[in-house]
C-alpha cells in the first residue's frame, strides 16, 4: 500500500500553532503524540481484520478515515476498530500514571500525557458520529436496524449533540467560564458529521454492489417492497434502502399505482445527483421511453 500523508484540519493547525505561541510547545508535542498514537490504533486494528486507512484527515480530537469495505465487515469489525482508539489513550494514560508512581517519570510530564489522553477520551467517548462513541454507537443499531437506517438515527444523534454542546459552552461563556471550547469542538464535529453523511449513500451503494454480485453468482437476497407517493424524493428512498437486500418500490398517485422502480433505477439516478428528483418524474420517464 502507497503511504500516504494524513491532510490536517485548518483547525488543528491553528490550535498547534497557539499553542507554540503561548509557550506550550512541550504540552502541544504531547497532544499530538496522543492524537498519533489514537489513529495509529484505529490503523492497526482496521489492518488485522484485512482493512487499510485512506484519506485520513486529522482534527482536534482525532481523525477521519475512510475504510474501504468497512460496512461490509459487519457491526463487531466497526465497532472493534472505533474501540481501538481510545483503548491506546487508556493504555498511555495508564502506563504514565505506572511510571510515575514507581518513581520513573517526572509529575509534570505525567500530568501532560494523563491531561492529553484524557482530553482525547472525553471527546472521542461522545455518542456522536464520526467520534469512536458514534461509530460504536452505529455498530450496535446495525444489527438491529441495518447499515443504512443506523446511519441516518447515528447521524441525527450528533446534530442533537452538536446542539446540546454548543448550548452548553454559551451558558458556560454567560456564566465567566471558558465554554467557548464546547463551541468550538461542536462545530467540529458537526462539519465532521456533514462530510461523513456525504459518504453513506455510497458506502450503501457499495452494500448494494455486493448483493448484486451474489445474485450473480447464483445466491439468493431477501426481497424489500416500499409504498411510497409520487413526490418523494430520490432521497427520501435511499434512506430506506438496505444493503444486500433486493427492492422493489411502488410508486402511487394518491390511490392509483404509476408503477414500480427496482433499486437499480434508484442508485442510477442518485449516480447521476438527481437526488431532489421525485419518483413521479422517474416512473413516467421510464413509462415514455
Amino acid at each position: 500500500m502507497r503511504l500516504r500523508l494524513p491532510r490536517v484540519h485548518p483547525l488543528l493547525i491553528a490550535l498547534i500553532a497557539l499553542g507554540i505561541g503561548l509557550g506550550q510547545a512541550t504540552q502541544t508535542v504531547v497532544y499530538v503524540v496522543s492524537l498519533l498514537l489514537h489513529e495509529a490504533a484505529h490503523a492497526t486494528a482496521a489492518r488485522a481484520l484485512g482493512y487499510e486507512m485512506e484519506r485520513v484527515e486529522l482534527y482536534p480530537f482525532g481523525g477521519r478515515a475512510d475504510i474501504p469495505g468497512i460496512e461490509l465487515s459487519g457491526a463487531l469489525g466497526e465497532a472493534v476498530i472505533a474501540a481501538a482508539g481510545p483503548l491506546a489513550n487508556l493504555v498511555a494514560l495508564a502506563a504514565a500514571t505506572a511510571l510515575w508512581r514507581l518513581g520513573f517519570a517526572d509529575a509534570g510530564r505525567v500530568r501532560m500525557i494523563v491531561d492529553a489522553n484524557l482530553a482525547m477520551l472525553a471527546v472521542n467517548l461522545l455518542p456522536a458520529f464520526p467520534l469512536d462513541g458514534g461509530r460504536v454507537v452505529r455498530a450496535a443499531l446495525s444489527r438491529r436496524l441495518g447499515f443504512s437506517r443506523a446511519s441516518s438515527a447515528a447521524l441525527q444523534m450528533t446534530g442533537l449533540i452538536c446542539l446540546l454542546l454548543l448550548a452548553a459552552g454559551g451558558v458556560l461563556q454567560l456564566l465567566g467560564f471558558p465554554g467557548w471550547q464546547l463551541a468550538v469542538l461542536s462545530v467540529v464535529i458537526y462539519s465532521a458529521q456533514r462530510r461523513e453523511a456525504a459518504r453513506v449513500p455510497l458506502a450503501r451503494w457499495a452494500l448494494w454492489l455486493r448483493g448484486q454480485e451474489e445474485l450473480r453468482a447464483g445466491g439468493i437476497l431477501p426481497l424489500q417492497s416500499l409504498a411510497a407517493g409520487e413526490a418523494a424524493q430520490i432521497r427520501h428512498v435511499l434512506s430506506r434502502l438496505f444493503g444486500r437486500r433486493a427492492h422493489r418500490v411502488y410508486v402511487y398517485d394518491r390511490d392509483r399505482m404509476l408503477g414500480t422502480l427496482d433499486d437499480r433505477a434508484i442508485y442510477r439516478a442518485a449516480e447521476r445527483g438527481e437526488l431532489e428528483r421525485t419518483l413521479g418524474d422517474v416512473v413516467r420517464e421510464r413509462h415514455d421511453g
